[in-house]
């Protein structure tokens, strides 16, 4: 008699684990990023009697969360791609507001740079020109 409520016993704590689990599932259904965990019951051995092998009873061998790995990884390469260019929008446009400034800017400097070789073209032999230049 006391074999039969142990195997009962068993059968209702692993069902309390499962409850629990599904419980568990519920209240995260709305949390982002939350994968569904589902539990593996297995049977209890247990020994040789007079009218040979009696089952033990159940319990639960593990929980295991339900996802796919695939899914997943493209996930997190569409997210590093997509953060990847966020950042090189981000540089992009600083440089082309260094660019496109009008006083000042470095397109001022290219500017200046390239009137002076010019000039220094023109007239290679004058020294002002090499001076400004060079300075």
């Amino acid at each position: 008699m006391a074999d039969v409520l142990n195997i009962a016993t068993s059968g209702l704590l692993s069902m309390q684990k499962a409850l629990a689990t599904t419980g568990h599932n519920i209240a995260n259904v709305s949390t982002e990023g939350y994968s569904r965990q589902t539990v593996t019951f297995e049977s209890r051995v247990a020994g040789g009697g007079s009218g040979g092998f009696v089952g033990g009873g159940v319990q639960t061998s593990n929980i295991e969360r339900s996802y796919d790995a695939f899914l997943s990884k493209e996930l997190r390469d569409t997210s590093s791609a997509a953060k990847h260019f966020e950042v090189f929008s981000k540089m992009a446009g600083k440089l082309d507001d260094m660019l496109a400034e009008q006083e000042g800017g470095v397109a001022t400097q290219f500017e200046r740079l390239f009137s002076s070789i010019q000039d220094v073209s023109n007239n290679p032999s004058a020294t002002p020109e090499r001076q400004v230049l060079l300075g």
